[in-house]
């Protein structure tokens, strides 16, 4: 990550013929890389799902199977318990589909049972290979916001270089009359208005400022998430 940030110090977004940095270059790739990754992993993840889909519907039917007969067989008991008259209970519709329907899933669920390992080995590489490139995709969102940062900070540079202008001429307005306040044949009210100046400038800072912003840098790392370009702006 620290060489992914420091070529970031090195890079703008475009270089001057227009084609993207290798900051934003890299996590560009990242993007697609992990895009192709995710994709092979929901295509992995398909079978794995079919196959323990199959286990489970397998255990459902014969545990349901199995409580039939079961409720079948305290009803033969209870007839057998009551002298055995007739009409001897005969085995339920539910009990014989249930049966059979179990039988017919018995061999799909060893079969799955049997592949179910490998695909789901199958689907752990993936899962760990989308980890890895994710992994990648953040550094490189790191870089890239390091390097929005430095674009952004020429703006912020513009416009402090202004603002101490402004800052400085009042500051040479307040040296120039405690200047004259304190020679030898001192200006009448010099010192005052050097006093309200340095009020006014104490003002006008308390008045400027500002809390720090976190929705810009969280648009910004969102942004950046899905396309390498975006830039760190003060609004939306």
């Amino acid at each position: 990550m620290d060489g992914l940030i420091d070529l970031a110090r090195q890079t703008k977004q475009f270089t001057e013929d227009g084609t993207r940095s290798a900051v934003r270059s890299r996590l560009s790739a990242a993007i697609d890389e992990l895009a192709l990754a995710e994709a092979e992993l929901a295509a992995v993840h398909e079978p794995a799902s079919r196959l323990a889909a199959i286990i489970a519907e397998a255990a459902r039917v014969g545990e349901e199977s199995a409580a039939l007969r079961v409720a079948e067989e305290h009803e033969l008991g209870a007839w057998l318990a009551a002298g055995g008259c007739d009409p001897r209970p005969g085995p339920s519709a539910a009990a014989a589909a249930a049966a059979e329907h179990s039988a017919a899933l018995a061999s799909d669920a060893a079969a799955a049972r049997t592949a179910l390992p490998a695909a789901e080995q199958a689907f752990q590489c993936c899962a760990a290979k989308v980890r890895d490139v994710q992994r990648r995709r953040d550094e490189a969102v790191c870089a890239a916001a390091t390097e929005a940062a430095r674009e952004f900070a020429e703006e912020y540079r513009t416009a402090l270089k202004t603002a101490l202008g402004h800052e400085a001429v009042l500051h040479g307005l307040r040296e120039e009359l405690l200047r004259c306040g304190n020679r030898s044949n001192p200006l009448p009210g010099a010192l005052e208005a050097a006093g309200h100046i340095g009020e006014v400038i104490a003002e006008a800072k308390r008045n400027a400022s500002a809390r720090h912003d976190g929705q810009p840098a969280r648009r910004l790392l969102a942004a950046l998430v899905v396309d390498p370009d975006a830039r760190l702006r003060k609004d939306g």
